[in-house]
């Protein structure tokens, strides 16, 4: 060891997970956050995610699942896409209890985590211009990006969510999205959490001339959402803003970006835990390297592009596709899926994280006919 600390900005998950990782490779880590609860803001962000994302992260997750989910509706106009698999897909999860789960688990592994302790930019480049590792898990508006002149993301989604008791939930294991002209270059959803509570949102793109909640109110109005809430109470609704895009470059000097600070997303839902917690470890390698044998940390870059860059660009692609569309464009393209069996395929075949395994099974079954 050369004395280098490293200090993780923000005590999110995947800022935890950085700083777990970190310590476990026996390197001093401190993390800061501005908040003063490991808990707050955790909900903001919806919970589902996959089952076989959960597992390949390593995240110690058991113990905050809400619900099990084995597929979604799509709804498009009149028409209306079921894709529903015989196994259990993803979960919706506590993203507090997950939070807390995170906390704990960077704490045993000897990280020190502050909260309620705000760094300012000018504190940030003096703590690197003494050779320490700055480690940016601030989120998609990040300080520290800011702060050591990051490229910018060039797109966002503004989301706003509310949960609802006393729904009427008509599939527990299925999630509803609703692609409308409302939901500009995004879509709206329902996830039950149990058979009578649910989570009702919807994203828009920052480039929209109108707010997410103006998009909400609308939502509120479309068929399949306003049956489940009819009779249903609000009880808390949560804004948040999820970045569409990786920034161009995420390691800079002895700075590195992870999670939703470096834009690792999918384009697709706008979920970042899975590929967020998996570039965290490269950090924290690429961190040791560092330390231990001197190597530039630009081999973070290098690392988690040739290993989850792909898949990446995959869901960026398909959401450029899919915002390309008209709710009646939507509405045709649901029929033809139909029509070509692309409803028992996904059912089947379908991967909510990995779009290129999607696109090689597709394949497979079309040469072995």
């Amino acid at each position: 060891m050369d004395g280098k600390e490293v200090f993780v900005i923000g005590a999110g998950v995947i800022g935890l997970v950085a700083a777990t990782e970190i310590a476990k490779r026996g390197i001093k880590v401190t993390v800061y956050d501005s908040k003063k609860s490991i808990e707050e803001g955790a909900d903001k962000a919806s919970g589902v995610l996959s089952k076989r994302g959960l597992d390949s992260t390593g995240l110690p997750y058991k113990g905050s699942e809400l619900n099990v989910l084995k597929g979604a509706w799509l709804y498009a106009g009149r028409e209306m896409l079921k894709i529903k698999s015989e196994e259990e897909m993803a979960y919706v999860i506590d993203r507090k209890k997950l939070a807390k789960l995170c906390y704990e688990e960077a704490k045993k592994a000897g990280a020190k985590v502050l909260l309620g302790r705000r760094i300012e930019k000018e504190r940030l480049k003096e703590l690197a211009e003494s050779g320490n590792i700055i480690v940016g898990a601030d989120g998609a508006v990040s300080n520290v990006a800011s702060a050591f002149g990051f490229p910018k993301i060039k797109e966002y989604v503004l989301t706003y969510k509310a949960e609802y008791s006393n729904a009427e939930v008509k599939d527990k294991e299925m999630v509803s999205l609703v692609f409308s002209e409302g939901a500009r270059r995004f879509f709206g959803w329902s996830v039950p959490y149990s058979k009578s509570t649910i989570e009702v949102g919807i994203g828009i793109s920052n480039r929209a001339k109108r707010s997410s909640m103006q998009a909400f109110k609308e939502l509120l109005e479309e068929k399949p959402i306003k049956e489940e809430i009819e009779n249903a109470k609000e009880e808390a609704g949560h804004a948040s803003i999820i970045p569409l895009s990786t920034r161009e470059k995420t390691a800079k000097g002895n700075v590195l970006l992870v999670g939703d600070a470096a834009g690792q997303v999918k384009a697709t839902t706008g979920g970042g835990i899975i590929f967020g917690s998996l570039c965290a470890k490269e950090a924290a390698a690429a961190i040791e390297k560092n330390i231990k044998e001197g190597k530039s940390l630009e081999i973070y870059e290098r690392a988690w592009r040739a290993k989850y860059g792909n898949e990446l660009r995959l869901h960026k692609i398909a959401h450029e596709y899919y915002s390309s569309l008209s709710a009646k464009s939507f509405e045709r393209l649901f029929r033809m899926a139909r029509i070509f069996g692309m409803d028992d395929f996904l059912s089947a075949y379908g991967d909510m994280d990995s779009p290129s395994k999607i696109v090689k099974r597709f394949f497979l079954r079309g040469l072995a006919k």
